[in-house]
């Protein structure tokens, strides 16, 4: 049984041998024509045309045909798709339509191809729109920090300028062209290359079509790195204002400005001196307003660091000065030189100083009793014309305009009796109260005596006492 399968299964596998074998002789003798295609891209020619006329174009739709052609079955498997060239001729388009015809061109193995090959869709279709030539100017923006006490300085680009040609609705997108510097840790100038970079109108970056060709794919660039430093501004003021004015200073809303430049241009700069002949004050009644361009006194190698403006504005300021007059009242303490044997008393008692000044000045200014002095020295009973003098020193922003005079009148100071007579004793001071008894009961019979003793009892100092009393009616009585 199982011999029998074995048999079958070899005759079955002969006779599809033997039919091979025979269509394959069969092949060979009538070698019959087979139809067949390949996918071939289209090539544009002739695009100059449009160029001209400052035009470009778009493929619309595919950009490949299909080509058909006849070849005997033997031959078929050496046909292949690079064996043919389809292209289409710009001065062949249909300017209604923006059609233009394909052309088949039999590159290789053309003696096996039966007949002349085809495009089966016949053309390709394509639009035209303006063409642009756009230049930009190549900018700079910088990533990361340099280290601290350094700035950029001058980038220097090579080129300059980039110009992209292409259709105008693609350059339209375009808003600017630059490069992209990293200056993380640099302290020193380098030189590197970059790939420019396209930008949108909201500064975003933008891959740009393969439509538009650029003129430069690499940008070199060489950044220069300064170093950074703080200079003070000193100001140089020269001239006299006005009389009856003072100039007060300089008003400028900067201190002090950051430059950059080499280390050894900056090692011994510490000021901007803005000179005199800029800073003339002479005759002003008001404030001069000046603005001045830093640059111009900067060295050379060195220039101001992340300002908007190397211009600044200096006012000089003058104001009028003001008058004012301080009422000072005279203590016993003002007199100099005084002589304990006379009392003094200033008419009026009171003096006027005239000062001027700034007014904010003159509303700071005080005076009292102490900074005033008269000189009585050598002086004896009268009346005497003096001169007030002041004891402080004023500061130089004020001007002692005057100080007003006075009349001091000077007497004699009254002696009691116990500083004339240091030596009286008790005894003589109780005979003196017995006087004064005595006295006292004669001046009841004699008025005019009485009376005359009553005047000079009044002066008599309220502090004297009765043993002084006394001995003063003693005395009147004698005379």
């Amino acid at each position: 049984m199982k011999e029998k399968q074995n048999k079958r299964w070899g005759l079955l596998l002969i006779s599809f041998l033997c039919a091979f074998l025979v269509w394959l002789g069969v092949v060979n003798v009538a070698d019959p024509v087979m139809t067949d295609t390949v996918e071939v891209p289209v090539e544009i020619v002739n695009s100059d045309v449009l160029t001209k006329n400052n035009l470009t174009y778009e493929v619309v739709g595919k950009s490949t045909t299909t080509v058909q052609y006849e070849v005997k079955t033997t031959n078929a498997y050496r046909i292949r798709s690079s064996d043919f060239r389809a292209y289409a001729d710009m001065t062949d388009m249909w300017s209604v339509t923006g059609a233009i015809p394909i052309k088949i061109e039999v590159l290789n193995h053309s003696e096996y191809l039966v007949s002349t090959p085809v495009s089966r869709s016949g053309t390709i279709k394509i639009e035209t729109e303006p063409l642009q030539r756009k230049t930009f100017t190549i900018g700079v923006t910088t990533t990361g920090m340099l280290e601290d006490g350094y700035q950029t300085g001058k980038v220097t680009l090579s080129p300059e300028t980039l110009t992209v040609e292409g259709p105008e609705s693609l350059i339209g997108q375009i808003s600017s062209v630059g490069v992209e510097i990293n200056l993380d840790g640099k302290n020193a100038d380098w030189s590197d290359s970059e790939e420019p970079k396209f930008y949108d109108a909201n500064n975003n970056s933008i891959t740009i079509s393969d439509r538009l060709i650029s003129n430069c794919k690499s940008v070199d660039y060489t950044m220069e790195i300064l170093k950074v430093k703080n200079l003070s501004l000193d100001f140089d003021v020269t001239g006299e204002v006005a009389s009856g004015y003072r100039y007060s200073g300089v008003e400028c809303a900067l201190k002090s400005v950051p430059v950059v430049g080499l280390k050894s241009a900056l090692a011994s700069l510490n000021t901007i001196t803005i000179p005199k002949e800029e800073l003339d004050v002479t005759g002003a009644k008001a404030n001069i307003v000046k603005t001045i361009d830093l640059n111009d006194y900067l060295p050379e190698g060195v220039s101001l660091a992340g300002m908007d403006s190397s211009e600044i504005t200096v006012t000089l300021t003058v104001e009028p000065l003001k008058e004012q007059e301080y009422t000072v009242r005279i203590s016993s303490d003002c007199y100099v030189g005084a002589n304990s044997s006379y009392s003094y008393q200033a008419e009026p008692a009171t003096v006027t100083i005239r000062i001027r000044a700034l007014q904010e000045e003159l509303d700071s200014l005080q005076f009292t009793s102490d900074d005033l002095s008269l000189n009585v020295s050598g002086m004896g009973e009268g009346s005497h014309q003096i001169q007030p003098t002041l004891n402080r020193e004023l500061d130089s922003a004020y001007d002692l305009l005057g100080i007003s005079s006075c009349v001091v009148n000077v007497t004699k100071e009254q002696e009691s009796a116990a500083e004339t007579t240091p030596e009286t004793t008790v005894e003589e001071t109780t005979k003196a109260s017995e006087i004064t008894a005595e006295s006292s009961k004669e001046a009841e019979t004699e008025e005019e005596t009485t009376a005359a003793a009553t005047r000079h009892a009044v002066i008599v100092p309220p502090e004297t006492t009765e043993a002084h009393q006394a001995i003063g009616l003693q005395t009147l009585f004698r005379n």
